[in-house]
């Protein structure tokens, strides 16, 4: 039995000078407006990916102080230098 996908046409209501600009990139790269496209939707999609997972990463705190905890060491090895 053959698999089939399922695809949706999408019909994007743009500017004629933002169409003509997107049109000769894809041109210029050897690719379809449709492939120009859909490469452009991943990257933004992997783009909001990435940028959610780097603010995840600031609320794991394991193996960091606080700035005033910082702050105090610093301030320490300073005056043991001096």
């Amino acid at each position: 039995m053959a698999v089939t996908s399922k695809k949706t046409s999408y019909f994007l209501d743009i500017d004629l000078e933002l169409r003509n600009r997107f049109k000769a990139s894809a041109a210029m790269e050897g690719k379809s407006m449709k492939a120009w496209l859909t490469e452009a939707i991943i990257a933004k999609l992997e783009d909001e990916v990435d940028g959610a997972e780097g603010l995840a990463s600031f609320a794991d705190t394991e193996g960091t102080m606080s700035l005033e905890a910082y702050l105090e060491s610093w301030q320490g090895k300073s005056k043991e230098i001096a």
